[in-house]
């Protein structure tokens, strides 16, 4: 009791002082523990290269016969989402940076996830975002429904990217004037872009069919039976397995970040963010690297990689609880994602 006491007493710019040395401290010992953890490029090269060839194996085992479509989905969506912890790696330069690896690893992620903007310009609106993270200028948060209402509208922002741009796009922009509508648009070329050409054709394909089966209309030709098949095979091993990675991902992201009455000048560190590590976010973290649980650790300590944060979580989060971070504060969705309580 005395301990917390003293912790209340405490400035917020101490609270965070104190969390981010605990976090170092944690990393330090991890660090002296297991040696290999200081070949970071190769660590991430190599879960790269696993992550990719186990996309493409267990594609080539689906089409094969080899696996039913549920477990191809599932092993497919984990293994992606594991190259968005990656991207998230590259934006903030901690593999090959500068060098033509860095390059073509973000080209690796984006390519066999699909449905995101390219890195490249992620990486100019998420570096924006630490700056401003819960602010009305944070356009990378705004964008995935952060400050609207639980609505079927905000569910559509974090649903699906090409929605979100057409929705959000000017109400952003004019709480943020660092927006360039015509820059955000063009990073989804071609990549974004033909990923939801096939998406969308998988759905409205497959709804004409159904609907030409039930009453016997007889209008869907054989060529248009077979590019259908080859799109719903598509759907399985990528289409579908990045829908619900994304879905996950934006889900928790936009739940767990906190917007609108952040206040800088009282550092904002610890209301940007709160923990979510309740058992019921464990179908989502599933397809997000438990994002939720250990996202807040990197808003402390921006330059570690994705497996070490996860690494040091029940070190991080003892510190985050004791000065003050929020866990599983599930009034945010009355809130519409404001800190203060009223």
């Amino acid at each position: 009791m005395q301990t917390l006491n003293k912790a209340h007493q405490l400035t917020d710019l101490e609270k965070v002082r104190k969390i981010t040395k605990l976090i170092r401290y944690g990393e330090k010992r991890l660090r002296r523990k297991f040696s290999f953890l200081e070949n970071q490029n190769t660590i991430g090269l190599c879960i790269f290269s696993f992550s990719i060839l186990g996309m493409l194996l267990t594609s080539y085992f689906y089409i094969q016969g080899l696996l039913n479509i549920w477990v191809t989905i599932f092993i497919n969506a984990v293994l992606a989402s594991f190259l968005h912890e990656l991207e998230h790696d590259l934006i903030h330069g901690l593999y090959f940076k500068d060098t033509w690896i860095e390059k073509l690893m973000m080209w690796g992620v984006w390519i066999f996830r699909g449905n995101t903007p390219n890195p490249f310009y992620r990486k100019k609106i998420h570096l924006h975002h630490h700056k401003f993270s819960g602010q009305f200028s944070d356009i990378e948060e705004q964008m995935i429904g952060n400050g609207m209402k639980y609505n079927f509208l905000r569910f559509l922002v974090m649903l699906d990217q090409q929605l979100s741009f057409l929705i959000n796009v000017n109400r952003v922009s004019k709480t943020s004037p660092e927006l360039n509508k015509n820059e955000m648009f063009r990073s989804g070329f071609p990549v974004l872009v033909i990923f939801y050409t096939m998406l969308y054709t998988f759905i409205i394909g497959n709804l004409l069919f159904a609907i030409n089966n039930f009453f016997n209309f007889n209008f869907f030709p054989n060529d248009l039976v077979k590019i259908l098949d080859y799109v719903n095979i598509l759907a399985v091993i990528y289409l579908i397995p990045n829908f619900i990675r994304q879905a996950s991902l934006q889900f928790i992201s936009s739940t767990m970040h906190y917007f609108g009455d952040v206040d800088p000048s009282k550092v904002g560190l610890l209301q940007q963010t709160q923990v979510l590590n309740k058992w019921y976010f464990i179908p989502f973290h599933l397809f997000c690297f438990n994002f939720g649980s250990t996202h807040g650790i990197h808003h402390f300590v921006v330059n570690q990689p994705f497996y070490l944060r996860q690494m040091i979580a029940p070190v991080a989060h003892k510190a985050m609880k004791k000065y003050g971070v929020r866990f599983n504060d599930l009034g945010t969705f009355k809130r519409a994602n404001r800190f203060q309580l009223t």
